[in-house]
């Protein structure tokens, strides 16, 4: 898959691109340096195929917007995203730790104990994410990236399903599809479930179940197929089968499973450490007899081998009448009344076990019934966290064990961009220990549309009014070009970050204005002269030597004259001060004269 981008590009003016980490059907994935913030994070690019796709566009920009949303140990953190080149792109946390793709591909295959806790993690962060409406649909190896602590995340939330409607379909590696995809039918949770089950599989096995030589082969393996099984799964066999159920119906969606593996992990970590070698364990003969034969529940018809070997064979009469006999010689049945016989003493109390275990089933109810309503959970005042950014909010919000929820990004025009601009709910009311504070995250000032009617102006003019509404400008002789229709020195167009007239730009920005030389180029004059030029007579030109940016703007508006700089900062608009200027004060040159000065 390519990239619109190469090592060294600088995305969105702020991240450089390093080196690639990965590639995978729904992104490519580089390291980079965010320039800003002088830290490393990962740029997920999606398929070069989907360049300027409006349906792929417009569908991403609302998925990632919920992706950036999901505040989560096992998902990994979206920081930004945006288009550039025609492509889009996610800009995320940088998982120091590697894939688990490059994990497989250098090693092989982890021990069972591992992947029970790794199943674990990522079945909570899927969990996390479907209870948010989001599917990822396309889960892989390649998908599943480690921090520095080894704990495993989620990745590319926001891509696949924003590809799945594009012209291109389904970004699915097929390797890891599930039924339902195989026959185009609706996806949800319980879809990622089956593939991270797959993976899980692969990453204890070392091969991917009903895997076959062509795409279409595997697929088909797929269907109606239940999940094999493997002398080196021992206690995650049940877990799988039951996770990879070939009908979605009968499968475990990701909470169920993150319950099940969190029973698996606790069992296993009182027998071994959860930090087991990567090398895969050593089955016996037994283990495998053990495993390979599921146990079923229902009704199971007997095996000819079952029926040769005796392990079903009915128990010979002659043992049950030989039993019998034996409890009637020891004089406690009165003979011909076995059927009858019921001890008189505990007729007695009959009653009280069962009325014992019916106060105890009502009191244990009655505990789980108060623990899951948050009876026993402590309450908190709930804090301000208004104006502040996330990771001061989540360090005041954890002291009161409450979660962070980011919600979406608004505009504000009292917080800075990137802090917390409304949260619910609000400072001063109580919260329950584990429940959420959601937030939204300001996006700044909103953008200020430019006015069209400074097109035509002179450029002291464009810039006065450009002023009023809050935005700079800047006049560079070196953007300057010839014009038959506008007349010198009035504006032409406008420019930002390449854009040409943009209809708005954000608050405070500078942006470039292009004027006219008209039929030919700028020129200063040292000449005096007195002869009215379109109606207007010579002006004066003032001492603007020592004058800073402000104050020549304002004179050389008042006298109706332009000027060109040159020296430090002359391109860009940063000049501080005059430091020459020609003509020299005092001589009058024609309207609209220009002014030359040297800046720094």
């Amino acid at each position: 898959m390519s990239s619109p981008f190469s090592i060294g590009d600088i995305v969105n003016g702020r991240y450089r691109l390093v080196a690639p980490i990965v590639s995978s059907p729904t992104a490519d994935v580089f390291r980079a340096d965010d320039l800003s913030l002088t830290r490393p994070v990962a740029i997920h690019v999606a398929p070069f195929a989907l360049h300027n796709d409006p349906v792929f566009l417009e569908s991403f920009r609302e998925e990632a917007t919920t992706a950036a949303a999901l505040n989560h140990p096992h998902v990994l953190r979206v920081y930004d995203w945006g288009e550039e080149a025609g492509g889009a792109y996610l800009v995320t946390e940088f998982p120091v730790g590697g894939t688990l793709r490059t994990v497989l591909d250098r090693d092989g295959v982890m021990s069972e104990s591992k992947v029970a806790l790794m199943g674990l993690e990522l079945a909570d962060g899927l969990a996390y994410a479907h209870s948010r409406g989001l599917i990822h649909g396309a889960l892989s190896p390649a998908t599943i990236h480690f921090d520095a602590d080894g704990r495993s995340k989620v990745a590319d939330f926001g891509f696949a399903t924003a590809i799945a409607k594009s012209h291109i379909g389904p970004s699915t590696d097929i390797r890891y599809a599930s039924p339902e995809q195989a026959q185009r039918l609706a996806v949800d949770g319980k879809t990622d479930v089956y593939a991270l089950t797959l993976i899980l599989f692969e990453a204890i096995t070392g091969s991917i179940p009903h895997e076959m030589g062509s795409p279409t082969e595997t697929l088909s393996a797929r269907i109606g197929t239940p999940l094999p099984s493997d002398p080196k799964i021992r206690s995650l066999d049940m877990v799988l089968a039951q996770a990879g159920a070939y009908d979605a119906k009968f499968r475990l969606d990701a909470v169920s499973l993150t319950t099940r593996l969190q029973a698996t992990v606790g069992a296993l970590s009182s027998t071994a450490t959860t930090t087991a070698s990567m090398a895969p364990a050593t089955v016996s003969p037994t283990d495998a007899a053990r495993v390979t034969k599921r146990p079923v529940l229902g009704f199971q018809a007997p095996t000819s081998s079952d029926v040769l070997t005796g392990a079903t064979a009915l128990v010979p009469p002659s043992t049950l009448i030989e039993g019998i006999e034996s409890v009637r010689s020891s004089g406690e049945v009165p003979m011909g009344d076995f059927e009858n016989y019921r001890p008189a003493a505990r007729r007695k109390r009959s009653w009280l076990r069962p009325a014992l275990a019916a106060g105890l089933f009502v009191v244990t109810a009655g505990l789980v019934g108060a623990y899951a309503t948050g009876m026993f959970k402590p309450a908190h005042t709930v804090p301000s966290v208004l104006g502040l950014s996330q990771q001061q909010a989540l360090s005041l919000v954890s002291d009161s064990n409450f979660k962070l929820e980011i919600t979406g990004r608004s505009f504000s025009t009292t917080v800075n961009d990137g802090m917390i601009a409304s949260q619910t709910p609000v400072a001063g009311t109580s919260l329950q220990e584990g429940e959420s504070l959601r937030v939204t995250i300001s996006q700044g000032a909103p953008p200020v549309a430019i006015p069209t009617s400074i097109i035509g102006m002179d450029c002291a003019s464009a810039t006065q009014t450009l002023a009023g509404v809050g935005l700079k400008a800047d006049c560079p002789s070196s953007a300057a070009v010839k014009s038959t229709k506008v007349p010198a020195g009035h504006v032409i167009k406008i420019m930002f970050d390449s854009q040409t007239n943009p209809a708005s730009v954000s608050k405070g920005a500078t942006v470039t204005l292009v004027v006219s030389l008209g039929n030919g180029s700028v020129t200063s004059t040292t000449t005096s002269t007195t002869q009215p030029t379109n109606g207007h007579s010579a002006r004066p030109v003032p001492n603007i030597v020592g004058k800073t940016r402000t104050e020549v703007l304002a004179l050389m508006h008042s006298v109706e004259l332009f000027f060109v700089t040159t020296g430090p900062g002359s391109n860009n608009g940063t000049w501080q001060t005059v430091v020459s200027q020609t003509p020299a004060p005092g001589t009058s040159i024609q309207w609209h004269g220009t002014v030359h000065m040297t800046v720094k």
